[in-house]
């Protein structure tokens, strides 16, 4: 721990410390008045999407063995500001920097399911964290 200290304190000698106020904006909220009458089992994804407009990403979801699958419809945006510090410098032999952001890191948004038939499923609001599964490979293509 002395040396990761002694170190620290070195590239904050000989390098630059700089405080820095960020204020990020992505996109606007998906407003709830828009969300709410949607009805899984009956609108499809061309009412959703004239309803909602774009997405930020689309999502395989429930792929079959015979390659059809749904989309999972992902909506996202963040207005944060904070504080933040960035830490560089460096010497002849080596070079280091790090930086770190008091901002806020959990996005909220709006992931809308729909079937292989492209009729919404159900759709759900929250942190995207929650939101979304883990990671994982594209499914694979079907031979033919």
């Amino acid at each position: 721990m002395k040396g990761a200290a002694a170190a620290l304190l070195a590239l904050l000698a000989a390098g630059c410390v700089q405080g820095e106020y960020n204020r990020i904006t992505v996109d606007e909220p998906l407003r709830e008045e828009l969300v709410a009458p949607l009805r899984p089992g009956m609108d499809t994804l061309a009412h959703c999407l004239a309803q909602l407009g774009a997405p930020h990403r689309v999502f395989e979801y429930r792929v079959g063995q015979d390659g059809t699958s749904g989309a999972a419809l992902l909506w996202v945006w963040r207005e944060a500001a904070g504080w933040g510090v960035d830490v560089s410098g460096g010497s002849d032999e080596a070079s280091a920097s790090f930086s770190f952001n008091l901002a806020d890191t959990e996005l909220p948004g709006c992931v809308l399911w729909f079937g292989p038939d492209l009729v919404l499923e159900r759709w759900q609001r929250g942190t995207l964290g929650d939101l979304l599964p883990g990671r994982q490979r594209p499914s694979p293509q079907p031979a033919d």
